[in-house]
């Protein structure tokens, strides 16, 4: 008998060429079936790599189905007028502190301020060198705000529900809402992807807080607040669907929110919608909160004011886990980027980490 070892073949103990090679052989020699070669957390990264554009694409169809819902709803319909207008005369009834400090607010947005704003959002992309995701956040934010006038002019608002004339313009969609949402969401789409975790709550706070404030002071309804948004939200993913056409989208682990500070950030939205519920079922249960003159105005007013509060920041969140998986503006090439390291780390490497 030869002292010779014999050469290794498949199927004579050769040492497995691969990691999942590796993984396969453990698991039939334990009796197991062999795991699949692609995890979980790789199928659903690769699902997001290869479907960015229609991600982007299906949140634009939405927002825009839910903006024409709200229209609908609360605009073209006599209950919706009739809910909006008493909650609109509540606003009459807050204490003057209340009304001054949201004035206070409403008076820092305005054209010199938009402008600023979008030229620091323009700079910021320019030193981060995507100076076409800047032009493109500026067309957002400039955009959005141009149309949210011209649809305040061009859509009617039917008299469905009389009532003093003041009360009957039309306020769909609300321009300053609009603005205020248009400068959160460029700020979330300009950001470095490490930094998106701290824009999220500055962003979606100011949105909420102006949208807030324009109904405490009655400028607008809810549904002007709500629509706002919901138009910014659309065209910011009718955007990115342009980005990802140029191949300007890119899968990148760094823009990932900490699920803490997500959490964080739904407990007001959702303690504020838990309110506004636990108004309507006592309004339901309880409907002597109906005897007291001009109680009904009162409380829908308040409910419809935290509705918005929370539907805005519920709405950021969203958007922020759309645009989550991947980095904005950059090319599959790297370009550089102050903020970002490599957009996809090599396979079986750990993420890069800065000293």
């Amino acid at each position: 008998m030869s002292d010779r070892p014999k050469p290794l073949t498949a199927g004579s103990g050769a040492p497995p060429s691969t990691e999942t090679e590796a993984e396969g052989s453990l698991a039939s020699d334990s009796g197991r079936p062999a795991a699949a070669p692609a995890s979980r957390r790789s199928r659903r990264a690769t699902l997001a790599a290869t479907s960015a554009g229609v991600r982007f694409g299906l949140a634009a169809a939405g927002s825009l189905g839910l903006f024409g819902l709200v229209y609908w709803g609360l605009v073209l319909s006599r209950a919706g007028q009739r809910l909006e207008n008493l909650a609109l005369m509540g606003a009459q009834l807050r204490g003057d502190a209340a009304r001054e400090a949201s004035l206070g607010v409403l008076s820092q947005v305005t054209v010199l301020s938009l402008a600023l704003a979008i030229i620091g959002l323009v700079a910021v992309a320019a030193i981060r060198k995507r100076p076409g995701l800047g032009v493109l956040v500026a067309a957002v934010v400039g955009g959005s705000t141009a149309l949210a006038e011209i649809l305040k002019d061009v859509l009617p608002r039917p008299e469905l529900v009389s009532g003093p004339a003041w009360i009957l313009r039309n306020d769909f969609p609300s321009g300053t809402a609009t603005v205020a949402a248009g400068l959160g969401i460029g700020a979330l789409l300009v950001a470095p992807d490490r930094l998106r975790w701290v824009i999220l709550p500055i962003g979606a706070l100011f949105a909420a807080v102006i949208g807030q404030s324009t109904q405490i002071t009655g400028w607008h309804r809810m549904s002007g607040a709500v629509g706002g948004v919901l138009l910014v939200i659309a065209i910011a993913s009718a955007a990115l669907v342009l980005l990802d056409r140029i191949g300007n989208v890119q899968r990148s682990p760094w823009g990932r929110v900490d699920r803490r500070v997500r959490v964080a950030l739904l407990v007001l939205p959702l303690a504020a919608l838990a309110v506004a519920a636990a108004l309507i079922v006592m309004l339901v249960v309880f409907p002597v909160l109906q005897v007291p003159r001009d109680a009904d105005s009162v409380f829908f007013h308040t409910v419809f004011e935290l509705a918005g509060f929370g539907f805005t920041i519920v709405a950021f969140i969203g958007f922020a886990s759309l645009i989550e998986p991947f980095s904005l503006g950059r090319s599959a090439a790297p370009v550089g980027g102050a903020g970002d390291p490599p957009a996809d780390p090599s396979p079986g490497r750990r993420p890069w980490r800065r000293s």
